[in-house]
């Protein structure tokens, strides 16, 4: 019986990108598995598939903050004994190789939802990021990477082309249709008015290009197009936003709602599901939103390019351009059959391509051939 930390920063990531796939994890013989994040915050109702283990983990950099989150992870993770660690998310892999290496962990694993560094961020944020994550390789025994894209990076991160495996990412699909039944009748009454529902479910941060999306909303409406829009998600921009919105006098087509408890419920409400990103892993809103046959449009950036067929799916734009976004969602406004085509293509794209279970026993696998040889 192996016992498995997986790690990532915020408990909402807990919640959301991992307990699906813990949930599994847990079922499967062999493994005591286990989950380590920040606190919830007050808002929190959900519990994780798993047991649960507090560290205090920040999102931003704040060196003597993240000195303390190493140490505080050490201890826990020499008290504990875990023979596999696996993080998610930047700050926690930082953290994570660190502590785990500190603490002589057998195997030290980490995946990158998409690299923290990547092409259009300033010169020096990308640097920092590049530097860090050389680092962090140093103290890793095997990355994986959720889309192929970065598999070229990841091998010159790791210095070993052994060290890489592509893993990509999927949903359950029975749990996302059951959860969206439960959900519609509440989701249906955040939509603020009449009209094409869009819906965009992310996190408020710069990287997300939320505003991006406030402007394919401005225009539209300047079409004389009717929509109605929801945005669920919470963030450091959430208050910047939210006066954008005013500033811009959409509030009366466009719904903040914040932190929801029933995204599916959301994206079942919606008729097309909106991602303005410039990164991306494999964005788990999209897969969800192929579960419940909405087509999607979004920007072709990494992992969201390996989810929509363009054209098949959904519809693919560059980053920024908000001509190009607008005109596919007032094309897919118009023909409802299409959005009904796309839906089903998305549908059977998810169940062929983006199977959860495949990924799980992949990493089961994964550790037990490998805990015996790192020790």
């Amino acid at each position: 019986m192996l016992k498995v930390a997986h790690i990532v920063t915020a408990y909402s990531s807990v919640v959301t990108i991992l307990d699906s796939k813990l949930r599994i994890l847990d079922r499967l013989k062999q493994l005591d598995v286990n989950i380590i994040s920040s606190l919830p915050d007050a808002r929190e109702t959900r519990k994780p598939a798993v047991r649960h283990l507090p560290v205090r983990m920040h999102r931003s950099i704040k060196p003597l903050a993240d000195l303390s989150s190493i140490w505080q992870l050490y201890k826990l993770l020499k008290q504990e004994r875990f023979d596999v660690v696996h993080s998610h998310t930047a700050k926690a892999g930082f953290i994570t190789a660190i502590a785990a290496r500190m603490a002589s962990v057998p195997l030290i694993c980490h995946t990158y939802h998409g690299l923290p560094f990547f092409e259009g961020q300033k010169r020096n944020t990308y640097q920092m990021y590049h530097f860090l994550e050389k680092i962090a390789c140093k103290f890793r025994d095997h990355i994986f990477t959720q889309n192929k894209r970065d598999l070229p990076e990841c091998i010159k991160l790791m210095g070993s082309e052994s060290s890489v495996s592509y893993e990509g990412n999927g949903v359950d699909v029975e749990f996302i249709k059951q959860s969206a039944k439960k959900q519609l009748s509440q989701a249906l009454k955040e939509y603020p008015n009449k009209g094409i529902r869009l819906v965009l479910l992310s996190r408020l941060e710069p990287v997300k290009r939320v505003d991006d999306f406030f402007k394919v909303v401005d225009k539209l409406k300047q079409k004389g197009v009717e929509v109605s829009c929801v945005v669920a998600g919470t963030g450091v921009l959430e208050r910047q936003l939210r006066a954008q919105l005013i500033e811009m006098q959409l509030h009366d087509c466009v719904n903040m709602v914040g932190f929801s408890d029933h995204p599916h419920g959301l994206i079942a409400a919606s008729d097309i599901v909106v991602l303005c990103s410039e990164k991306e892993g494999i964005p788990r809103t999209i897969m969800e939103a192929m579960v419940l046959q909405k087509p999607v449009v979004a920007t072709n950036v990494a992992g969201t390019e390996e989810l929509v067929i363009d054209g098949e799916t959904g519809y693919l734009m560059d980053v920024g351009d908000i001509v190009a976004i607008t005109e596919k969602v007032v094309c897919l406004g118009e023909k409802p059959e299409l959005r009904e085509q796309m839906g089903v293509a998305g549908f059977k794209r998810i169940r062929e391509y983006f199977n959860e279970k495949k990924i799980v026993e992949f990493w089961r696998d994964y550790y037990l051939q490998n805990v015996c040889r790192q020790m």
